[in-house]
């Protein structure tokens, strides 16, 4: 699975990067790349809209078939499926499309763990050199061990940029160094550095906004998401209710846990999907499916009553007979 993760993360580094040659300026690139990914996601967004708003369309026969076949859970299944085959719905299919922001983000998480060989794409045995060397520098050194050492690299490369030894042990190329004095260069957002992570600084540090903001997005997002879809938070059961607070609390808790570009790209990812979603709901909701196929049953209708009008016409103008000649006697 990390190796899947790791060849999307790659992937996306080209997006990035070339976001980042745009705008040199990591909290916008990182934006131009949420864009991109949202513009991707935009049909299997529809197309999860349609599912839900189908399936709330279709509430009251639901309920009249439960009604009608009591505890027979098979003839009940029977029925749904046909029921859902015969208006061309499909149950789960905003199922699998709720899971592809999640898959997205893990992606997204391996180009920023890994910005030196998934977004700049430097060789891995030269990015191994360059770490190995880090590590042997005082006090940050330590810093280059683990999971996030290419990420504290960038930290660290300033104080290595100049050294003559370590261009000649690690062999970067003028591309590879050309390419690392533009990213290090970028990673400031209002003085911060969006390589650190906030659980690094505490919770008393203005990082703290980064974990706050991605509940806040999050939660927003869902409320609205939920009212427009004709729920309410208070008509939840606790367990719902559960669910409903895990997403926002689960993000908070990863944010303060990852670097703060993540957590950036998770914001972003909210605030552009809410705004998608009230733009989609207000296309594909319940009511407007029924006025769409009450709209297509009567475009139907009349074209049926008209095809029936013509072939009247044409009988009255030539009856079957009129035109036969008499038959001498």
């Amino acid at each position: 699975m990390n190796d899947l993760f790791n060849l999307i993360g790659s992937v996306f580094g080209y997006v990035l990067w070339f976001a980042f040659t745009m705008v040199p300026r990591f909290a916008i690139a990182i934006l131009i790349f949420t864009l991109v990914l949202r513009i991707i996601q935009f049909p299997l967004q529809i197309k999860s809209q349609k599912s839900m708003a189908g399936s709330m369309r279709l509430q009251k026969k639901q309920q009249e078939i439960q009604e009608k076949y009591g505890k027979d859970r098979e003839k009940v299944n029977e029925e749904l499926s046909k029921l859902y085959e015969k208006e061309n719905i499909n149950p789960m299919g905003g199922c699998m499309t709720s899971l592809v922001p999640m898959f997205l983000l893990m992606g997204v998480y391996w180009t920023v763990r890994y910005p030196l060989t998934n977004t700049l794409h430097i060789a891995k045995a030269t990015v191994e050199k360059m770490l190995e060397y880090g590590r042997g520098l005082p006090v940050v050194g330590s810093g280059l061990e683990g999971i996030y050492g290419q990420v504290n690299f960038m930290s660290v490369y300033s104080q290595l940029r100049d050294n003559s030894d370590f261009i000649a042990q690690t062999g970067l190329t003028s591309s590879d160094i050309s390419k690392l004095d533009m990213f290090a260069s970028g990673f400031k957002m209002f003085g911060l550095n969006l390589l650190d992570m906030p659980s690094a600084h505490g919770l008393w540090s203005v990082f703290i906004l980064f974990p706050v903001l991605c509940f806040l997005s999050s939660f927003c997002t869902s409320l609205i998401s939920m009212r427009m879809n004709g729920s309410s938070f208070k008509g939840q059961q606790g367990c719902m209710n559960s669910m409903f607070l895990l997403m926002p609390l689960m993000s908070a808790w990863i944010a303060y846990s990852v670097p703060a570009a993540i957590a950036l790209y998770w914001i972003y990812t909210n605030l552009i999907g809410l705004v998608t979603t009230i733009v989609i709901h207000k296309f594909y909701n319940a009511n407007a499916l029924t006025a769409q196929d009450e709209a297509r049953r009567i475009a139907l209708l009349e074209e049926e009553e008209l095809g029936v009008k013509q072939v009247v016409r044409s009988y009255n103008v030539n009856p079957v007979g009129k035109n036969k000649k008499k038959k001498k006697k």
